[in-house]
């Protein structure tokens, strides 16, 4: 059994991002209402794809079939979060204008697409001497590839001028740090992704400085996540 750098990278993103669940489920018996059960299942998709990554590289670095398995139900957890990002991002600017459905259907249906590509797409990855995995994500523009930035453009960029404008507005801090952390979270996600995209494929720099990032990414999440947690239980102790 071979370990990998990446499955604890992955494994510390799961830790950090089951706080984050934590957080938006008493986000969600708070309020009760479509805005939190979305961002309660998106969190659920991000933590689920980062923790079967963290399994792979963990217990199955060297088994191709396991991660062929992972990047492939990866890319369709991905999809599903996207589809419900992009409805977020419809309800809240235009739900008065038009159904947020619209967001999530095309998106989903291009996901559904993009996983089928991957699905069928020749995937090589393999253990690194620095003990990282290579993905071998080819570099070459296909369909495929150009789908999954796509998509992935889609869902992060509106969703994250949509909290924005929803820190800026917020009049109390409960709502400010929430939204200032998914705003953070995602921004996090955008430079983990191009820098595996760019600096590893690209470049052919070390997979372990993307574990590297990752592992640092965890630590700011908990950073952002951690005092809040306190906070909420000091208003409980005082209350009661």
């Amino acid at each position: 059994m071979n370990f990998s750098t990446t499955g604890f990278s992955y494994l510390s993103l799961s830790f950090a991002l089951g706080f984050l669940i934590y957080r938006v489920f008493q986000y969600w018996k708070k309020e009760k209402d479509i805005v939190s059960k979305l961002w309660l299942y998106i969190s659920f998709l991000f933590w689920l794809f980062t923790f079967i990554h963290a399994i792979g590289g963990l217990f199955f670095a060297t088994n191709l079939t396991f991660l062929r398995f992972g990047l492939n139900l990866g890319v369709f957890l991905q999809a599903i979060a996207f589809s419900l990002m992009s409805y977020f991002s419809v309800y809240v600017k235009f739900s008065s204008k038009i159904s947020p459905w619209w967001g999530f259907f095309p998106v989903f249906i291009l996901g559904m697409i993009s996983t089928y590509l991957t699905t069928i797409s020749p995937k090589n990855p393999f253990l690194e001497p620095s003990g990282a995995i290579n993905w071998s994500v080819s570099v070459v523009p296909t369909f495929g590839n150009i789908l999954r930035i796509f998509l992935f453009l889609i869902a992060f960029i509106p969703a994250i001028f949509v909290l924005f404008e929803q820190f800026q507005k917020a009049q109390d801090t409960y709502t400010k740090r929430k939204t200032l952390g998914f705003v953070i979270l995602f921004l996090i996600v955008i430079m983990g992704a191009s820098f595996d995209f760019i600096f590893i494929n690209i470049f052919k720099l070390d997979p372990i400085w993307r574990d590297i990032a990752f592992i640092f990414s965890s630590i700011v999440i908990l950073i952002a996540i951690v005092p809040g947690q306190k906070e909420e239980s000091v208003k409980k102790i005082k209350s009661n």
